[in-house]
């Protein structure tokens, strides 16, 4: 199954559109709504939002290895699949739908139902990952592959940003800022839900043909829930003893813990730290990045080809920490003080379509290595663990994003960001333009680190193709 058809690798990408969409209005929102809108304490929203992460970051693994090593008719990664549809739905949805007030109660609302709604999730996403490394052996399809997962997912983001900066954070009467309006969130929610509904289970129903020419491990193994539990935890020793696996699991900590602290703290640098305020001006600049993103997933594939996926991880990550922080240091600076605010758009505008161009082919390249290490480690241990590697690697994601929430919520409780919006102060706001500047690009800088030493080239992973067919032959 070198070449695929479009129709398949578009309905299997429809699956990241769900897990797009909800996840966005997880990041960009949901820190912003339990401490600016329900008055929650910064460090106690970032310290759920860390609690989750480490939550759904365990739970990975675990799902991942029981995908692994399930068998039925459906296959490992189908009957997850449709268990992570309906539930993520329902916990999301009270996620963002508090039946309860005051400070300890907000908390543990907003611990139980966030980790709920993760481990739902992680029902979905962790085998759709692993099913996309299954669909192709070929090293540039499953870039392709990649490409249009990734493609989807961008395109959830798209619509939950129009949706959002578009129509319910439009500006009323009582709120010139929409975003700071409690009664917008529920309607929100229900559409994201209902978008996660029909992408999730459209794409199960449609990919399911392939099932009978799905890669399997070549040793079949009777399910046990006790011996899975056991191997979870052996099944991640065993992926990170793979040097090429712990330099992207590594450089992908640094990313996402840069990445945590960027989404958490979206909706307070376009309020506050730009003073972003009308609909279109917040569309503009809500929604730049993802032109850049979809030009990143065309080019992806061809770059990867001439650069490799270890340059590509490498330059990627480095010119998106850039871009990032250029605009942020020109406003602290004191350039931008003369300029008026359209102008300031159009340079946030640019500067992040330069992020989505650069970042793309870095995530492309991070996600179809994983395959390519699965081939590796088969070589090395006569087993496939794709569910292993891309739940390793989910973790990694996951507990940086949960540490860069943390980091979030400290950051606001330590520059003492008041939660009345009138008392905010030149000094707070110069104080976030750091945490948002410099701090995420050191972070960003180590991650390229990591990246520089990843050595699982095109041609290294032809030879191992072919040290696969002779064992099998």
């Amino acid at each position: 199954m070198s070449n695929l058809s479009f129709n398949l690798k578009a309905s299997y990408g429809l699956g990241q559109l769900s897990v797009g969409a909800l996840t966005l209005m997880q990041r960009i929102c949901l820190f912003f709504f339990y401490s600016q809108i329900l008055g929650l304490s910064p460090l106690l929203a970032g310290l759920a939002s860390a609690i989750a992460s480490l939550f759904d970051a365990i739970t990975d693994p675990i799902i991942g290895s029981f995908s692994d090593n399930w068998r039925s008719k459906y296959g490992r990664r189908f009957p997850f699949l449709v268990i992570g549809t309906f539930p993520t739905a329902l916990s999301a949805f009270l996620l963002f739908t508090p039946l309860v007030e005051g400070e300890i109660l907000l908390f543990s609302w907003f611990v139980f139902f966030s980790c709920l709604t993760n481990l739902f999730l992680t029902f979905f996403a962790i085998p759709h990952f692993a099913l996309g490394a299954e669909l192709s052996k070929d090293y540039l399809e499953r870039a392709s592959v990649v490409g249009y997962r990734q493609f989807f997912y961008f395109f959830g983001h798209v619509i939950v940003l129009f949706l959002a900066y578009g129509y319910f954070f439009a500006p009323t009467d009582d709120y010139a800022n929409g975003q700071l309006n409690p009664e917008v969130y529920n309607p929100f929610i229900i559409v994201v839900v209902t978008i996660y509904l029909l992408a999730s289970i459209t794409s199960v129903w449609k990919t399911k043909s392939v099932i009978p020419s799905l890669i399997t491990d070549e040793k079949k193994v009777n399910f046990s829930i006790t011996d899975n539990f056991k191997s979870i935890f052996s099944d991640i020793y065993t992926a990170l003893q793979n040097r090429s696996f712990r330099m992207v699991f590594f450089g992908n900590i640094f990313t996402s813990m840069a990445a945590g602290v960027t989404f958490n703290l979206e909706l307070y640098a376009l309020t506050f730290f730009w003073g972003l305020s009308g609909e279109m001006s917040l569309l503009l600049v809500g929604l730049a990045f993802y032109p850049g993103a979809f030009i990143g997933v065309f080019i992806a594939k061809q770059l990867i080809s001439i650069l490799d996926k270890r340059n590509s991880m490498l330059y990627g990550n480095a010119m998106w920490i850039i871009f990032i922080i250029i605009p942020i240091l020109m406003k602290l600076l004191g350039m931008l003080d003369d300029l008026e605010m359209s102008i300031i758009v159009m340079i946030l505008v640019s500067f992040r379509i330069m992020q989505g161009i650069a970042i793309t082919p870095c995530d492309i390249a991070f996600g179809s290595s994983l395959a390519d290490i699965s081939d590796e480690q088969e070589i090395q241990t006569h087993k496939r663990q794709e569910g292993a590697f891309f739940a390793a690697a989910f973790f990694s994601i996951k507990a940086a994003l949960g540490l860069g929430s943390a980091l979030s919520g400290f950051a606001l409780w330590f520059i003492a960001w008041p939660s009345n919006v009138d008392n905010i102060t030149s000094e707070n706001l110069f104080d976030l333009g750091i945490v948002l500047g410099p701090f995420v690009a050191v972070l960003g800088l180590i991650s390229c680190y990591f990246f520089s030493k990843y050595d699982l080239s095109k041609n290294r992973h032809i030879e191992i193709l072919n040290q696969l067919d002779i064992r099998k032959k």
